[in-house]
């Protein structure tokens, strides 16, 4: 494929194949189904997997594997996508969603990005398997939001969390945000070109969180848009206090901290 043919790509959509197999065919397959009118291209990251990813290949008419010959973290990896993209929109995404094709969220998405031309990232909806609405725009955590999530507070919590997932905005809404669950992050390239590549110092949690300050720190808008949907099969291994993801987690926070302070200004001074 030339350089001519890349750039009338519309999306890239960017995948990482550790070993989550069970996932693979249901996300490819209503990826492929709900993009009508786009041209997209699937970047296939093999994480130095067992089995591979030759199976999703001819899933998508126009599909890139990146071949890792060890296994990479997570902000490696979504800097593997980065640099293997050249589409006007770069959607990064977990291996554990799915996607309603009737509900074509991928071309959505593309239109919402085409009509805020000042938005640099964006996010859609996103819902449990069993309904449960998963929240995906929040604000930067404190420590009294960290504290009302990992410890059992009651009711002195409820209002710490609501402002923090944006309890009191409805859900289908688009509204700025501080930052986007990154299981689900649509890129623009210009927005890419600015910001550069993931912070390789969070190894597992807060990278997108980073990512999110950081375009809006370049002058980009970071955006909800509640007009369309997608399922996530979280699975949330840091929700356990003591589980050695919450131990993940709670390092990058530290990081974070380091690095942005615990007010961190969304505007470069």
């Amino acid at each position: 494929m030339n350089s001519a043919q890349r750039l009338e790509i519309d999306l890239d959509i960017g995948v990482i194949y550790t070993h989550e197999r069970r996932y693979m065919t249901p996300l490819v397959d209503s990826l492929a189904a709900s993009g009508n009118g786009l041209a997209m291209r699937l970047l296939l990251v093999d994480n130095a997997s067992d089995s591979g990813v030759d199976a999703w290949g001819d899933h998508f008419r126009q599909t890139t594997v990146v071949r890792n010959d060890r296994r990479l973290g997570y902000a490696e990896n979504l800097n593997r996508i980065l640099t293997a993209s050249d589409a006007r929109y770069t959607l990064l995404l977990n291996t554990d969603m799915v996607f309603e094709p009737s509900e074509q969220c991928l071309a959505k998405m593309v239109r919402f990005m085409d009509a805020h031309a000042d938005c640099g990232l964006s996010a859609c909806r996103l819902y449990h398997p069993d309904g449960s609405y998963g929240y995906p725009a929040r604000r930067f955590q404190t420590l009294t939001t960290v504290a009302a999530r990992r410890l059992p507070l009651g009711h002195l919590s409820h209002g710490t969390i609501a402002r923090y997932l944006h309890c009191d905005r409805s859900q289908y809404e688009a509204f700025d945000c501080q930052w986007v669950s990154g299981c689900f992050l649509m890129l623009r390239r210009e927005a890419l070109a600015d910001v550069g590549a993931f912070d390789e110092q969070f190894v597992k949690y807060f990278e997108d969180v980073d990512y999110c300050l950081r375009v809006a720190r370049a002058g980009w808008r970071v955006m909800f848009n509640g007009g369309t949907y997608a399922y996530h099969f979280e699975q949330r291994a840091s929700k356990r206090l003591f589980s050695a993801d919450a131990v993940r987690h709670a390092r990058s926070y530290v990081q974070w901290w380091r690095k942005w302070g615990f007010a961190p200004r969304r505007v470069a001074s």
